[in-house]
């Protein structure tokens, strides 16, 4: 007894721990604010909109940077200030005053607190460390914080907070001091035997338990009114001896033939599971732990899912207008694969090179709709289609616009067969949208015509061009792939009306004239979220 007495005194001991540094550097387009320490702590982080700051409270800590002020001027932060409290030691404020009110994520790596500024930044930012840094200003000690505002909810924990450290300590005497510190029922396995060294410092009671446990090799499980500890396998056992219990799980969104894969992953050597497609409903037979963790599945996956309306328009242009249409061409001179392919002799396509493409990028479609319509009306661009489609998120939508003919040719019998093509503009789009209404969109263009000449000659050719891109761009705005370039041949015929026409002399009195211009192929695609 006394004991357990010394080691729930040891629980409620709390041990220092030290705020080391605060580091700022990129990742990707964000910026991740880093508060390193030598253990474990609570922090808890929101917002100020007015002016724009970031602010990061962290229980339980000390550290010999409180007092200092930095300027950055970078990665979206303007300063930095780090402050304690007047009769709070173990308080430290760690304040960003930032360009605008970013979003952000919080995350602990190890014994650090993260904080991910949403910044949406392309260059990278050198990497800044409090340590090093040269102090701008000193600040006073800040008088004790108030309330956290209500505008973000206070960190979530389960349980009171506890803190431990002990080496060597039998597990069944820590789990017995867990259950009087957090007031529940413990009940160990036979197979639970052991010691443990372990330092935790303000913890909730129960991520304590699991970490507890994890470090020794067990597991545990929450029956009503008791928490049972064990080994991993030894539960599943308890639970497989359980009486069988068969339940319907009505889907509403999902289709059973893709959950009853996911459902199947679950079940105990006991279990089953079947769809009944007539009504869109999985039947499970199996355990009463099973069917519990079988209802938190079904609760998380049968959800409605997003759609995206995409819609496209696919502009043949003068090459030497494109530049007046204000697209921000942000990745130029990828690479895409040409095709040129004599389908009466070669069927199977051979790549022939790769050509380039420019991706880009337009705020929305209106903006460029009425250069577009200028440029029609004098006969420098006509819009070849502008197809729409609904996609599901994360599946793929194709859009196709174009001819299709057929080309007689002979099989392995010497029979004659019909081998059709398709000639024209070919997009595949799988839309993925973001916790942000952003999406992300993998595209496949595919652009395809046919030689005319050649066709007249019997011998029809197809020169095709294909590119492929992974695009994030905001709900509603358009992305533009460009970059097709050819050249085009138009002959015109001028001279003395009937004259012209007459056979043999009519050579005399009509003059033939052939222009060659550079034509651009334009794809704007836009995606949507229906809401």
């Amino acid at each position: 007894m006394k004991f357990l007495l010394t080691i729930l005194s040891i629980l409620t001991l709390l041990n220092g721990t030290v705020i080391k540094d605060v580091i700022v550097k990129s990742e990707g387009v964000n910026t991740k604010l880093i508060i390193e320490s030598d253990g474990p702590f609570i922090a808890n982080a929101f917002s100020l909109k007015d002016p724009s700051r970031l602010v990061i409270d962290c229980s339980g800590v000390s550290s010999n940077l409180t007092g200092r002020n930095y300027i950055l001027n970078t990665g979206g932060i303007k300063e930095i200030s780090i402050t304690g409290f007047a009769g709070q030691p173990d308080l430290i404020r760690v304040v960003a005053k930032l360009n605008q009110d970013y979003s952000f994520l919080t995350t602990t790596e190890g014994n650090n607190f993260v904080v991910t500024l949403l910044t949406g930044l392309t260059a990278p930012i050198p990497t800044w460390q409090a340590l090093t840094a040269q102090v701008t200003t000193t600040v006073p000690a800040e008088a004790p914080p108030p309330a956290v505002p209500t505008a973000r909810p206070p960190v979530s924990i389960t349980g009171r907070p506890i803190s431990i450290d002990l080496e060597n300590a039998d597990i069944l005497t820590v789990l017995r001091a867990l259950s009087e510190y957090a007031g529940v029922n413990i009940v160990a396995g036979k197979d639970v035997k052991g010691t443990v060294t372990v330092r935790l410092h303000n913890v909730p009671w129960k991520q304590a338990l699991e970490i507890i446990l994890r470090a020794a090799g067990y597991a545990y499980r929450e029956d009503p009114g008791v928490i049972r500890v064990d080994t991993a396998e030894n539960l599943d056992k308890q639970d497989y001896d359980l009486p069988l219990i068969s339940n319907v799980y009505k889907l509403e969104f999902a289709t059973p033939s893709e959950m009853l894969t996911k459902i199947q992953a679950m079940l105990s050597p006991k279990g089953k599971a079947n769809v009944d497609e007539r009504t869109n409903s999985v039947v499970v037979t199996d355990v009463d732990p099973i069917h519990e963790k079988i209802k938190q599945l079904v609760k998380l996956l049968d959800t409605p899912t997003p759609q995206v309306e995409i819609m496209a328009k696919v502009v043949d242009i003068d090459a030497s207008q494109s530049q007046g249409l204000g697209i921000d061409w942000t990745l130029k001179g990828l690479e895409s694969r040409l095709l040129r392919i004599d389908v009466t002799s070669n069927p199977t396509p051979a790549i022939a090179g790769y050509g380039v493409f420019n991706v880009g990028t337009v705020p929305s479609l209106a903006q460029v709709n009425a250069t577009i319509n200028m440029l029609e009306e004098k006969g420098k661009a006509h819009t070849i289609s502008a197809p729409r489609v609904s996609a599901v998120d994360n599946k793929r939508a194709s859009i196709l616009g174009g001819q299709r003919f057929g080309i007689p040719t002979r099989d392995m019998a010497g029979n004659t067969v019909i081998q059709f093509y398709t000639v024209g503009t070919k997009l595949e789009v799988t839309p993925h949208i973001n916790s942000l209404e952003e999406i992300t969109m993998e595209i496949h263009a595919e652009v395809s015509e046919l030689d005319r000449a050649s066709a007249l000659a019997g011998r029809p050719i197809i020169t095709t061009s294909e590119a492929d891109t992974r695009v994030l761009v905001k709900d509603g705005n358009t992305v533009v792939i460009g970059g097709f370039i050819r050249k085009k041949e138009t002959k015109n015929v001028r001279g003395i009306p009937i004259l012209k026409s007459i056979p043999v002399i009519g050579a005399l009195f009509r003059e033939t004239t052939t222009t060659y211009e550079d034509r651009e192929l334009l794809i704007f695609i836009t995606p949507t979220i229906i809401k």
